[in-house]
């Protein structure tokens, strides 16, 4: 039987959320009020949260597909876990292709893409092979080093004297409005992703703390965003962050201390490439337990392997280039928000039943 502690259930949802979200700039159709947008979204992604956390409550180390045959019956969730399959599949081929892209972008110019996103794949599929506390456990040891690279970074860009926090002003200088029009693409990317840890809360070894946990990495890692972005649109202004294809990265070059501290840009490879690698590796063991539970196969080892190599091939055919997948990305917010707030639904009729029992 699969267990992981707490602890490390607070490394993987901090890695999920921080890891590649700080890349990028959340919410910045809403400008110099971006900020803004990443706090009201965090309270939204902490009720989901809570919503998610019901689940273990109620049905303590069993797992979603057994927990969806009891609230909705076997005859809708049969078709229920196989889209949320198809979901985690299809979010595991968006992270993988993006961060395979970005790492040809910034690392391996000359490296065909087809061949970094293969030796992606087969590190992904070793380490899940192995189970998955090993994935928790490479987390977190990894985990220090990304939040202290991010520090790091926090403390340089103040130092290197580019810090303009006039950028931040005025404070709601557009009105509600623009807030509001970015605060559906927050709420789905990145605190609506966490759906896919209703597929992990079995694997927990104290089911009392998971929602303790889990609220807690999620505060902190909408924290730690909040302060990546006021970062990026401290240094690049509003207007460039929205424009540069990896605002994190042009933040970073900007660093020059005294012509020594420069050309840090290892540093934002390295955040992409954890950040990319467990997005991808959490979606992807999410899709292949679905399958493993609706075929009721004994091991998921043969699932992950022929997926998973099937997985580069089917991330270049659909992303045809980066304002492709980009586009792709916007379009598929809403599917995001939709399976994201299903489960609210599921939860209302988990405590009706719930109630009817009692």
């Amino acid at each position: 039987m699969i267990r992981i502690s707490n602890i490390q259930l607070f490394v993987l949802i901090m890695v999920f959320e921080v890891g590649s979200t700080t890349l990028f700039a959340l919410g910045i159709g809403a400008k110099q009020d971006a900020w803004i947008v990443i706090l009201l979204s965090a309270i939204v992604g902490l009720a989901l949260v809570w919503v998610y956390t019901q689940f273990p409550k109620y049905y303590p180390n069993q797992n979603f597909s057994e927990i969806l045959n009891d609230v909705v019956g076997k005859v809708i969730a049969i078709p229920l876990l196989l889209l949320y399959g198809l979901y985690f599949f299809g979010q595991a081929s968006h992270n993988f292709y993006e961060f395979g892209l970005l790492i040809k972008m910034t690392a391996l110019e000359k490296t065909p893409l087809i061949v970094i996103l293969y030796f992606f794949i087969f590190v992904m599929i070793y380490i899940l092979s192995l189970g998955f506390e090993v994935l928790a456990r490479t987390c977190e040891i990894l985990l220090p080093y990304l939040v202290g690279f991010l520090v790091i970074i926090y403390i340089l860009t103040l130092f290197s004297g580019q810090v303009d926090f006039s950028s931040l002003r005025p404070v709601l200088g557009d009105g509600l409005q623009p807030i509001l029009g970015e605060l559906h693409r927050v709420i789905a990317f990145p605190f609506g992703e966490m759906v896919v840890f209703l597929m992990f809360w079995h694997y927990i070894d104290d089911q009392k703390l998971i929602r303790k946990t889990a609220l807690l990495a999620v505060g902190i890692a909408a924290f730690l965003l909040m302060i990546s972005l006021i970062v990026i649109v401290s240094i690049l202004d509003s207007e460039l962050a929205a424009n540069v294809e990896v605002p994190l990265l042009e933040t970073i070059l900007t660093i020059n201390i005294a012509e020594i501290i420069t050309n840090l840009d290892s540093i934002a490879v390295f955040i992409m490439f954890i950040g990319g690698f467990y997005k991808t590796a959490l979606h992807f063991w999410g899709f292949s337990l679905a399958m493993t539970w609706l075929f009721n196969v004994k091991s998921s080892k043969w699932i992950m392997g022929i997926s998973g190599l099937l997985l580069p091939l089917f991330s270049i055919y659909r992303f045809p280039g980066f304002a492709q997948q980009r586009w792709i990305g916007e379009m598929g917010l809403t599917t995001i928000l939709i399976f994201s707030f299903l489960p609210v639904l599921l939860c209302v009729i988990m405590f009706m039943k719930q109630r009817k029992k009692s």
